[in-house]
């Protein structure tokens, strides 16, 4: 009954974690998803949980779309399961200190959670992951709920008291799936929707309609909540809407704000929650540098070590960086042929840094441009790395030198190179939480300000970005917004919410 059916926007890790969780909390739940079904079919292999054979179809390039200051293109897989379909399945939580850095920085940048808040989450969504990792706690790196321990690979060990000594950590990066034998009909061994959201449809507990593209968001007559979701129907070409007692948003950090600004009304003549004028800001994706290392003798490479960031203490807010090494099957095998299996005399880093948010960088429709074929307006995505940013990517860099130097493993740098703006691909903070309605689009729980029956469930919720893979923390979020949700239907908290007087957006 629409009375108590939320709809959840988006098959991605975030999007399925609401829709698994509101599911086992007994709320009716309707998925749109704006891709085909079975268009995220493939298979995977993993052996010790390295992928040594994967089919899948190359991301593709997201139409109507004008970059400033970025690379030129955002892209974007439409097929179930989303972007985890092409991520690595990192999945480092975020520390106190990520949080306590954010804090320190200044009231725009902080929080309205911590990491009290969020552990409990965390430890709820990990058993699904089935995550190899370490059990050492570090400042800048919390374990996780690991189902398979992992230590540092050959080399590494002898790199702990040189990393301490800097500031740092080195510890084996967490992986979901990360040591596991698997057989996987997907195009990666944790598909969102294959892992999370597929058993719920099957057991008639979700109910799934694909190439279903939402456009708006539509209000109910003289209600502050939102009544129904509006999608085009990719068969038919025609418009339907669901009607529903709450929406959760989860399309990512460049649809999720889209959606928003295209559900205008009287009421919101600029967007769904745009009273401020927030929706669409503060868009901010990782700094990311590769860097290639030779060395006189074979080094560990699986698994994979991570170099964390440097203490708060050490570092200025909002600035750091943390080193991720590669790994997979384009290393292993040389390994083997060279008789020392998992190790070689060169390996490779990806060097994450963090970026302040800024409002100047933004998502942004283009209300007069001709909309595409699904009925979505043209977007601008104007994003710029501050003049500091790749500071702490070249001091991450001479740390991991200077570490491996103390434990007499010296390298020689064979490649470093700065990418592009968006190479992360790990665009987040465009509906941004905060306490403020000056500074964020949703509350603590991520609801609207403006409009408490809409929840965003993406990394567009993230108030900074801290240097690490997003998709556990943003999985943790959803899952923590979405209990809070169900309880908030049962008891009938949001009819209180809806009729309360309407917020000051002085």
């Amino acid at each position: 009954m629409e009375e108590r059916r939320v709809v959840v926007i988006g098959t991605g890790p975030a999007g399925s974690c609401a829709a698994l969780f509101l599911a086992k909390a007994g709320i009716d739940v309707t998925v749109l998803e704006a891709g085909e079904e079975h268009a995220e079919r493939g298979v995977t292999v993993r052996i010790g949980g390295i992928t040594v054979a994967r089919t899948r179809r190359p991301l593709q390039a997201r139409p109507a779309l004008t970059m400033i200051g970025g690379t030129g293109a955002v892209f974007e897989d439409l097929a179930p399961g989303g972007l985890s379909n092409h991520w690595s399945c990192a999945v480092p939580r975020y520390s106190p200190e990520d949080f306590a850095d954010a804090e320190r920085a200044g009231e725009p940048y902080r929080w309205p959670v911590t990491y009290r808040d969020l552990a409990p989450w965390y430890e709820a969504v990990e058993p699904y992951l089935s995550i190899a990792g370490g059990k050492v706690d570090w400042p800048q790196l919390p374990a996780g709920a690991v189902r398979h321990e992992r230590v540092l690979s050959h080399g590494w060990e002898t790199m702990v008291e040189p990393a301490r000594r800097l500031g740092r950590a080195i510890a084996p990066m967490p992986y979901a799936y990360g040591a596991s034998n698997t057989v996987t009909l997907s195009v990666n061994a944790f598909n969102a929707y294959t892992r999370l959201l597929k058993p719920e449809v099957r057991k008639g507990r979700v109910t799934l309609k694909c190439g279903a593209r939402v456009t708006r968001l539509e209000l109910a007559r003289d209600e502050r909540r939102v009544a129904a979701a509006v999608y085009r129907d990719a068969r038919t070409g025609q418009e339907e809407r669901v009607k529903c007692a709450a929406v959760v948003l989860a399309a990512g950090a460049i649809n999720t704000p889209q959606v928003l600004l295209q559900s205008t009304s009287a009421e919101f003549p600029d967007g769904i929650g745009n009273s401020n004028g927030v929706v669409g800001r503060y868009l901010h994706d990782h700094p990311v540098a590769k860097i290639v290392l030779d060395f006189d003798e074979p080094i560990g490479i699986h698994p994979a070590a991570y170099l964390t960031r440097l203490r708060m203490a050490q570092s200025e807010p909002l600035y750091a960086a943390a080193c991720m090494q590669w790994s997979g099957v384009a290393y292993l095998a040389p390994s083997v042929l060279r008789a020392h299996p998992r190790r070689l005399e060169h390996t490779g880093f990806s060097v994450f840094g963090t970026m302040p948010p800024a409002p100047e960088n933004r998502v942004a429709v283009d209300r007069n441009g001709t909309p595409s074929k699904d009925g979505s307006s043209p977007l601008t995505v104007e994003i710029r790395h501050p003049a500091g940013a790749e500071k702490p990517l070249l001091e991450a860099r001479e740390h991991l030198l200077e570490m491996l130097e103390g434990a007499r493993r010296p390298a020689r740098v064979r490649v470093w190179k700065v990418e592009d703006i968006g190479n992360s691909n790990h665009y987040a903070g465009t509906c941004r939480m905060h306490e403020s309605p000056r500074y964020g689009v949703v509350d603590g729980f991520s609801r609207l300000h403006d409009v408490p029956n809409v929840m965003v469930a993406d990394c567009s919720v993230f108030t900074t970005g801290p240097e690490k893979n997003p998709v556990l923390t943003a999985m943790a979020l959803a899952a923590r917004a979405s209990d809070r949700l169900a309880r908030d239907l049962r008891t009938g908290d949001f009819a209180k919410k809806a009729d309360a007087p309407k917020r000051s957006v002085a």
